[in-house]
């Protein structure tokens, strides 16, 4: 009875030092995961509209407003956002990203610099 009562009291013991060392092996992977990974988690636990305009790093240009564009892709200002929108709103969604083509302000160039970076 005795050792039935040790055994058990190491096991009970054993298991918690795995438990605290697994949580502090968490806790530092957490603490090391990139900034990107760490924007992604922030971004699921904002509003929903956030969480529909990106996607691991992408910009659904069809929800996103003039603001995240702005912001996620390279060349584009306030104005060209801003057009992207406004097209977006008069012609429907892109389904293709050479559609940006038809947007006033945005070129070839433009287009190749943001085509990994935009989703549908």
């Amino acid at each position: 009875m005795k050792l039935m009562k040790q055994l058990f009291s190491s096991l009970f013991i054993a298991g918690a030092m795995l438990s605290t060392q697994a949580l502090a092996e968490e806790k530092t992977a957490e603490q090391a995961q990139p900034q990107t990974q760490v924007q992604q988690q922030t971004a699921l636990q904002a509003p929903s509209q956030t969480v529909q305009q990106t996607v691991s790093d992408k910009l659904n240009i069809n929800t996103a407003s003039a603001s995240d564009i702005q912001k996620a892709l390279i060349g584009i200002g306030a104005k060209k956002a801003e057009a992207i929108v406004q097209y977006r709103e008069k012609h429907g969604n892109f389904t293709v990203a050479e559609q940006l083509l038809e947007v006033q302000g945005i070129g070839k160039a433009t287009l190749e610099k943001n085509r990994d970076r935009i989703v549908f």
